[in-house]
């Protein structure tokens, strides 16, 4: 009789074939090898459905082709954990009417992005999913201010809700106008502002209107101005990103307001702004910060932070300088991510190298004249790059 094989334990042979993710055709060769590799193969492979595929880039035909197989084989919707959907380039489709004989009983992510310069409105099988119980974590995008039937779904939406991505073109709001009745209490939220994505003003705060911000834990802001720090007591909060955001608005903060931080990330786009400094100069020996993330934007190169300014010094070896320098203890660990090799991070950063600070280097990718082209290919779901999101993921899981 021959001994039996580790991957004759369900988990093992889950945690095996998760390592094959990537590879939707090495998926689906392993649920061709056995009847026990079927379930754990096909769960890895709709588990995130639109994962290999550049979010916002989901033609009518994938889409449609993948709602009419999870409504012909209903037992695969329940491997879905995460799900993607375009406006209005899924409403003309029969996606509507597919999505209302599937059940998803295990979804616990739901994006939604609004692509065109008109607010569409939402289709009531669309609105459905808002309200799923096993709904962890909502991602929206939006290019234009919500339609009223997308508020109305957002106003509705399952009280499981723990999580909250927002992207948008510049962000406005006025706390003033927060409904005091909040059916949701927030654990993260993460604010994204970008101008590019439309001529739009997105009144933000009436999109955040029915979750509380009072219980956050993780918080993360890239660009823009508009913070509703009135609504969010920062004691709760433990995973902090700022990156670009500092502004003549909002000149430096002070994080001796956030006495249980505990992963710090600060980001630059084209400069590292003088405030920086002031802000990590609120660090204190009570804080128990642990990590320190660093990042550049992937198509910046870092040899131009490390250009000498008008001041006649260089940002990076200021950045090194203030980093290496907090009064903590233990010494935090400081993850930078810019585009280039692992030697010229460690150059432009000698005395966190020297104090063993700079454990891990992220590198985006090698510095080439395609690399920002090359980046633009590789965009993962809510509009970031691999290095990018894959820390804020971890960060929320976590909490």
């Amino acid at each position: 009789m021959n001994p039996p094989s580790p991957l004759d334990v369900h988990e093992l042979l889950d945690h095996t074939i998760s390592f094959l993710t990537p590879s939707a055709s090495d998926l689906i060769s392993c649920a061709l090898v056995a009847r026990s590799w079927l379930d754990p193969a096909q769960s890895h492979l709709f588990r995130v459905p639109h994962d290999r595929t550049p979010r916002y880039n989901i033609s009518h035909s994938v889409a449609t082709s993948l709602c009419r197989t999870l409504s012909e084989n209903p037992p695969l919707a329940r491997h879905v954990r995460e799900f993607r959907l375009c406006l209005p380039a899924h409403v003309d489709t029969p996606l509507p009417d597919l999505l209302r004989e599937i059940q998803f009983p295990n979804l616990q992510t739901l994006d939604i992005a609004y692509l065109r310069t008109t607010s569409a409105p939402l289709p009531e099988s669309f609105a459905q999913l808002f309200t799923l119980k096993s709904l962890k974590q909502l991602k929206m995008y939006l290019n234009v201010p919500p339609s009223p039937s997308l508020m109305r779904a957002v106003e509705s939406c399952s009280a499981t809700i723990q999580h909250l991505d927002l992207v948008c073109s510049q962000g406005l709001g006025d706390v003033s106008t927060a409904e005091q009745a909040i059916r949701i209490q927030l654990k993260s939220l993460r604010l994204e502002y970008r101008k590019q994505y439309g001529p739009h003003t997105i009144d933000a705060m009436k999109f955040l209107s029915p979750f509380g911000l009072s219980k956050l834990n993780a918080l993360a802001v890239r660009g823009g101005d508009f913070v509703p720090w009135e609504l969010i007591e920062t004691k709760n909060i433990r995973v902090l990103e700022i990156s670009n955001v500092l502004s003549e608005k909002i000149p430096s903060i002070d994080l001796s307001q956030f006495p249980n931080l505990s992963v710090l990330r600060i980001g630059f786009l084209q400069y590292v702004p003088p405030t920086i400094f002031e802000t990590l100069a609120t660090i204190a020996s009570s804080h128990r910060i642990h990590t320190i993330f660093v990042y550049f934007e992937s198509h910046m190169e870092l040899a131009r932070f490390e250009q000498d300014d008008e001041d006649d010094f260089s940002l990076c070896e200021e950045l090194d300088q203030v980093l290496s320098s907090v009064p903590l203890d233990p010494l935090p660990s400081v993850e930078v991510e810019a585009e280039a090799d692992k030697e010229t991070v460690q150059s432009s950063f000698p005395r966190l190298v020297a104090k063993h600070m700079a454990s891990t280097c992220i590198v985006l990718l090698e510095s080439t004249e395609d690399t920002y082209y090359a980046n633009q290919l590789r965009v993962i779901p809510f509009g970031g790059y691999k290095g990018q999101l894959s820390w804020w993921q971890n960060a929320i899981i976590q909490l």
